[in-house]
């Protein structure tokens, strides 16, 4: 079953609602594992649709496993992204809106290897060095991974106090 393939087979290129995860995938040097998608010659997030009926962490695991062979060990949510900010509209005429429940994975278990299909290559970057050619969704939870990681360094000194 591919819930987009099918839907988009009934309806064409209108637009829609999809419901999915992002996943942000660090490494110990605290850069993001992103991957080249072959549907916009951009860089992005790893993530994606959720089948119908799927529960949105069983759609993380699956996506991981899929696009860069990676499982997540204790993925944790962070927030959700939605809005009139996340659409877009793909090279091949497909629209849609973006509802995305966003996840941070710090240990994972595979050698990220991309699938040829959805993405042609998969590297890390630092936060202070990613690409410009970002969706929505990617921009807005990748500036939220870096507030976040602004937040744990000025923890740390008060941290190691305890």
């Amino acid at each position: 079953m591919n819930y987009v393939r099918d839907l988009r087979a009934m309806i064409g290129h209108a637009p829609v609602n999809w419901v999915g995860v992002c996943a942000l995938v660090l490494n110990a040097r605290h850069e993001v594992l992103l991957q080249r998608r072959t549907d916009t010659g951009g860089w992005g997030t790893l993530g994606g649709v959720a089948e119908l009926g799927e529960a949105l962490e069983e759609t993380l695991r699956r996506e991981l496993l899929e696009e860069a062979g990676l499982t997540p060990i204790t993925p944790e949510f962070l927030t959700v992204i939605s809005g009139p900010q996340t659409y877009q509209k793909l090279p091949n005429g497909d629209e849609f809106y973006q509802v995305v429940a966003v996840y941070l994975v710090r240990q994972w278990t595979g050698t990220p290897t991309p699938d040829g299909e959805e993405g042609t290559e998969l590297r890390f970057f630092g936060l202070e060095e990613l690409p410009v050619s970002l969706g929505p969704v990617d921009g807005q939870a990748l500036a939220g991974l870096g507030r976040l990681q602004t937040s744990w360094a000025e923890a740390a000194p008060v941290l190691s106090r305890y």
